[in-house]
């Protein structure tokens, strides 16, 4: 299967853009579904997220002589992207929990099947060893009955 032709870089970079403007933190995977969706590749995961960083990354401050006459940026919308990156890495943690949760019952009651088979094995043994007794008396009367007969 032939791979789909390598998108630019700058074609990533104005769909970022772009994108940035829909979402208050955009993330590898919103993009990466995007361009799937547009292009029909997702692009290199690596290359996707250091793409998106560098786009995303703070520019540095202008001097201390140029900052001193504009007026200073809003903090608005760095606010609401630390606080949508909060609120993913708090959904991230409770999806991790709720899955070791799910992963910790299971073993639980696995741990509880095999106690209970653990304790139901002497009585089945016994059983066993009961049911053997009786089907070798069971043969030593059939052969006795076969000796009166002949």
């Amino acid at each position: 299967m032939a791979r789909p032709p390598r998108l630019p870089d700058t074609a990533i970079l104005e769909l970022i853009l772009e994108l940035r403007g829909q979402y208050a933190a955009l993330t590898g995977t919103q993009l990466r579904a995007e361009l799937q969706r547009r292009f029909g590749t997702r692009g290199g995961v690596s290359r996707i997220y250091r793409l998106l960083s560098e786009a995303t990354a703070p520019r540095p401050a202008a001097s201390p002589a140029s900052s001193a006459t504009a007026d200073s940026p809003d903090p608005q919308p760095e606010l609401a992207a630390a606080l949508e990156r909060a609120r993913l890495a708090e959904y991230r943690e409770e999806a991790h929990q709720a899955r070791w949760a799910g992963e910790i019952h299971q073993l639980r009651e696995q741990v509880r099947t095999l106690n209970h088979a653990a304790h139901r094995l002497p009585l089945l043994e016994a059983e066993l060893q009961d049911r053997s007794r009786e089907l070798a008396a069971a043969y030593r009367r059939i052969a006795d009955l076969e000796a009166q007969l002949r």
